[in-house]
């Protein structure tokens, strides 16, 4: 009996929060769950000395967006990354990998018939590690070596977000994005292609 009335107030909860959408003009189904691959362009600001800039696999982007209101909604990601920047004589060789979340507010601008890209800014918090710190002279010999390290890096995220529909529930999409670090080592500018799966 008990699993009835869990069924029933779950049913009218969506009945509610469809009504809800429908009294705010906004479509029914705004939700979306993801997942997106693509590159990263890596540089650190090491203690050390400076290193190497290098665009590098984005493997795993897990997303969740909702519309909030009219034309704004959240965009949330979980992701991950590995890096290895090449060491020379005046760079500081190392391997970074990060995790983390971020989170933006995201705004649609309608700038032609059929183009509205959502335009969004945001933050976002990851931990990095950062090993294998060194230099090396012009035939490879080690010059110089640092203990490996561990921060959490908060950023200032800007984005811009592209999506089509390929069926009723699925779309592809693209997202440009650009953190500027707030605390933290990590300077970075993405590219992804996204799958999302509206429910």
């Amino acid at each position: 009996m008990k699993k009835l009335y869990l069924i029933a107030l779950v049913l009218l909860a969506m009945l509610v929060a469809r009504s809800a959408y429908a009294a705010l003009g906004l479509p029914k189904n705004t939700a979306k769950l993801g997942y997106a691959t693509g590159t990263v362009y890596v540089s650190v600001d090491d203690p050390a000395g400076n290193t190497a800039k290098k665009w590098t696999p984005l493997p795993l982007t897990l997303i969740h967006t909702n519309w909030l209101i009219k034309d704004i909604r959240y965009w949330s990601e979980l992701f991950y990354y590995k890096a290895t920047l090449d060491p020379a004589a005046n760079r500081v060789g190392q391997n970074v990998e990060q995790f983390g979340l971020r989170v933006s507010l995201q705004k649609s601008l309608r700038l032609t018939r059929l183009w509205a890209p959502w335009l969004g800014m945001g933050v976002g918090v990851s931990r990095v590690t950062y090993d294998t710190r060194h230099t090396v002279d012009s035939d490879g010999f080690l010059l110089a070596a640092w203990p490996d390290r561990e921060q959490t890096s908060v950023v200032l995220l800007f984005n811009i977000v592209s999506e089509w529909p390929l069926t009723r529930n699925w779309d592809i999409g693209v997202k440009l994005e650009q953190a500027i670090p707030v605390d933290g080592d990590i300077n970075e500018s993405s590219a992804l292609i996204m799958l999302l799966y509206r429910y």
